[in-house]
Parts: C-alpha cells; structure tokens; sequence
C-alpha cells in the first residue's frame, strides 16, 4: 500500500512539474535527434518581437562561436525568402560587398562573398558551401540553411554557421543565427570577440527589416 501511494506520488510530481522553456540557442536541431524533440511541443525561451539576445560560447579554435536569437514578426517562408537568398546578400547585409551563388544540387550551392574591413583591415573574401533543408523542430517543420568555408578559397581562417527558422505561428517566425569568423590575418582574438556581439544584432536586424520591407 505504501509503495502504491509513493508511487503516484511520483507521478503527480512529475504531472506538476513545470516545463523549463528552452532556449534555441542551447539546442543544435540540425543535429538533434526526432525523438528528442518530438515528446511533446518544446516551449521557447524569446526575447520580444523585434529585440535580440546573443551568446557566446567557447569553440576549437581562438574565436568563440555566436549565436544570435530572436523573432520576427512575418511567416517563415518570407523570412527563408531573405535569408536562402544570398545573392541578394550586398544589397542589405552589413559589410557585404559582393554575394555570388553557384549551385551545386538541389538546396546546395556555393556562396562567395567579400566583405567589408575597417581600415587598416584588408577585405576578406572566402566561399562557403552551403545545405538547406527541412528541419524537425518540435514544433513543426522548420528550415535550416548550414554553410562551411571551402579551404583555400579566401584569406579566412574559418567561417561556419547556420540559419534556423522555426515556426511560432503562422505570423511569427523564430530565428537562429549561429556563426563562427575567424577572419585571420593580424587581428587579435579578443577584438574579433569584443565586436561580434554588436554584428550579430547588425546582421538580425538587417534581416528583419528586409522581411518586413518586403510584406
């Protein structure tokens, strides 16, 4: 009798027990598995429409990885709309001079960009091989473009990241930016660091407003 009354009591626990809301930015979907995610809906830690919040965290190699987070307020298709589009990328993304797409198979392509360097920084320019696809999230199907730089095509020493959208509703859409630069050269760790916040926000926002321009 006792081990019956404890055992419900466990399971009343459990019943009761508050659903930690998690934050995007902590989970990989590109890599999580279905069973992971798909055990019941995933409730999102957010920060408000139109703000944004930014981690780092450490990463091999001497630049930290970022991940910036946020929402907008559009369907995800019309905010996949911007971001698969890098060929438009120079007429809206901070620091992009040149953004040229050579595909290589249905949802893959090359991007080569060349971006914009503060003086006395020379221009960098790289190109990255980048996959797009659905994506299971927990809440729905969301998309996923991932890029890696294709060695030896730039004077970068790395450049990887990750869009992800996830669907909140049918006019809200959460966003995922992850990357990690290391545009080399004679640029210290510390100020790539100290400035990639800032860029990330840049980045987000410039999105953002393409979208909503565009609606």
């Amino acid at each position: 009798m006792e081990r019956a009354a404890g055992a419900v009591a466990v399971c009343l626990a459990l019943a009761v027990a508050p659903v930690r809301a998690i934050d995007p930015c902590e989970v990989d979907l590109g890599s999580a598995t279905e069973e992971r995610l798909s055990d019941r809906a995933p409730t999102w830690d957010l920060p408000a429409v139109g703000k944004w919040r930014v981690l780092r965290r450490e990463a091999a190699g001497r630049i930290r990885e970022g991940c910036g987070l946020g929402v907008i307020e559009a369907p995800l298709s019309a905010v996949r709309d911007v971001v698969d589009a890098a060929a438009d990328f120079a007429q809206f993304m901070p620091r992009v001079l040149e953004s040229d797409v050579e595909p290589v198979s249905p949802g893959v392509y090359l991007n080569r960009q060349i971006l914009d360097m503060p003086f006395p920084v020379e221009d960098r320019r790289y190109t990255v091989r980048v996959e797009t696809g659905a994506v299971e999230t927990g809440a729905g199907t969301g998309w996923q473009a991932r890029w890696t730089y294709v060695e030896g095509s730039g004077n970068v020493r790395e450049s990887r990241g990750s869009w992800t959208l996830i669907p909140l509703d049918s006019e809200r859409t959460v966003v995922v930016y992850r990357v990690l630069t290391d545009p080399g050269g004679r640029l210290p760790a510390w100020i790539v660091d100290y400035t990639a916040p800032r860029a990330l926000r840049r980045v987000l926002a410039a999105v953002r407003e393409r979208v909503l321009s565009r609606e």
